[in-house]
């Protein structure tokens, strides 16, 4: 089963924060953890990660801390689902006639469509109020209408 891993989730955590801080205003490890309810230690290893993924930056000194790199409409979920659990990878296999897959192109087009709707989706998202409509993705097989008339993958 796919399960999106805690560091994944206290980084998402960590990075709304900072969203919805002052654009600019360097928040301190010390702040965060509190408001996350975080160890320092784990907050500062996962900053280290998104600051080597170019997701955040750092200010030295005494008014120092952690501010993103970039907007948050620039900073997708794909970006942080990579940077923090590792690339998507549901066929670890590359070979078209893997026997232990059985059908690595039908992974590989799941691949794809969860890929594309991380990489959509941003953090600007996530902080929003704003109203949002899910629709559903679905591969199309051969013996469905729709690939009939001429849809499908």
């Amino acid at each position: 089963m796919f399960k999106l891993s805690s560091g994944f989730k206290s980084g998402l955590r960590i990075l709304t924060l900072l969203a919805k801080t002052e654009p600019g205003q360097p928040v301190p490890i010390s702040d965060m953890a509190p408001k996350l309810g975080l160890s320092d230690k784990y907050l500062e290893q996962l900053l280290m990660i998104l600051r080597r993924a170019g997701l955040v930056r750092s200010i030295r000194g005494s008014n120092g801390g952690f501010l993103l790199a970039h907007s948050p409409a620039k900073i997708t979920v794909r970006q942080i689902l990579e940077a923090l659990q590792g690339p998507i990878d549901l066929c670890e296999c590359s070979r078209e006639d893997c026997q232990e897959c059985v059908r690595p192109e039908v992974w590989r087009a799941i691949e794809t469509c969860f890929s594309g709707t991380l990489a959509t989706l941003t953090l600007q998202h996530l902080i929003s109020r704003d109203a949002f409509q899910i629709l559903p993705h679905s591969i199309v097989l051969p013996d469905s209408p729709l690939w009939q008339e001429g849809g499908g993958i």
